[in-house]
């Protein structure tokens, strides 16, 4: 049996992902970790509060994660459990996808505010440093099924047996159609897309249904949110690139970007070394 985890702090973005989890999880016969990150009360840790109270504090966080997967395993009758950490998020997070042997994650996807701006975001710190995929879904967007992908697929970076996998996993588990997308600023790179190895090569695709399109524009994020429309897309994938300090002062994730930005669940699929 498949396995999704799901991150949830008990926001109105996390219920959101997380009974869109469950649809799918029904719907596909998964199970479902529900994950979350205790936090401790700043003026706790100021106050230097005794053992006693953290320990409480932890079990309150129990019942409360655990009535969750109750609810959610009544409602859906679907295989729910729970992982109730404390500590780093990604270190946490990786030790649950060890612990559970997860597929992927979902994660829920809140409007950018100054606070994110100022600290940074886990779900943008996620993409970048998880080696899984992780579909991240919008606070508005309700399971419906995915049938049409949309692919942004940059020519400029390196692409990878894994990450390709990853995708040709996602479309064959939901029977999906694909259609790959590239933007480019000069009509020289669309060559590289048409004579690309690594989408045509070893791969059967004579049970998917794709398509290919190209084309040229100097708003490659404006670009993509029109194809999402123009397409109705249900799932926009995407493959973070992590800049170095150098590339980071010239350049910004267009997935970081889209996170925010993006209407329609998006497929953040990991750049693995293969």
């Amino acid at each position: 049996m498949k396995t999704i985890i799901v991150c949830t702090d008990f926001s109105r973005e996390a219920e959101n992902a997380t009974h869109y989890a469950a649809s799918l999880a029904k719907e596909n016969q998964y199970k479902i970790v529900l994950f979350n990150l205790q936090s401790i009360s700043i003026h706790a840790l100021n106050a230097q509060a005794s053992a006693d109270f953290f320990y409480e504090q932890t079990l309150k966080n129990q019942k409360k994660l655990a009535d969750k997967a109750t609810e959610i395993n009544t409602l859906y009758a679907i295989e729910t459990e729970y992982y109730l950490a404390s500590g780093n998020f990604i270190e946490e997070l990786n030790q649950c996808i060890q612990a559970s042997g997860c597929d992927f994650i979902i994660m829920g996807m809140a409007e950018k505010t100054l606070e994110q701006r100022l600290l940074g975001n886990t779900v943008i710190k996620a993409i970048h440093r998880i080696k899984k995929p992780i579909l991240i879904i919008p606070g508005h967007i309700e399971y419906t099924g995915i049938r049409k992908m949309l692919f942004a697929y940059d020519t400029h970076k390196c692409m990878s047996w894994s990450a390709m996998n990853d995708i040709y996993y996602f479309i064959n588990e939901f029977s999906s159609e694909i259609e790959v997308f590239n933007v480019s600023e000069s009509i020289d790179d669309f060559a590289e897309v048409i004579q690309d190895i690594d989408l045509n090569s070893g791969y059967d695709m004579d049970d998917i249904k794709y398509s290919f399109k190209m084309i040229q524009s100097m708003e490659i994020v404006k670009a993509i949110e029109e194809e999402v429309k123009l397409t109705n897309a249900d799932l926009l994938t995407m493959i973070p690139y992590r800049y170095n300090l150098v590339e980071s002062l010239f350049h910004r994730s267009k997935t970081a970007i889209m996170t925010y930005k993006n209407k329609v669940p998006l497929l953040s699929i990991p750049l693995n070394i293969d």
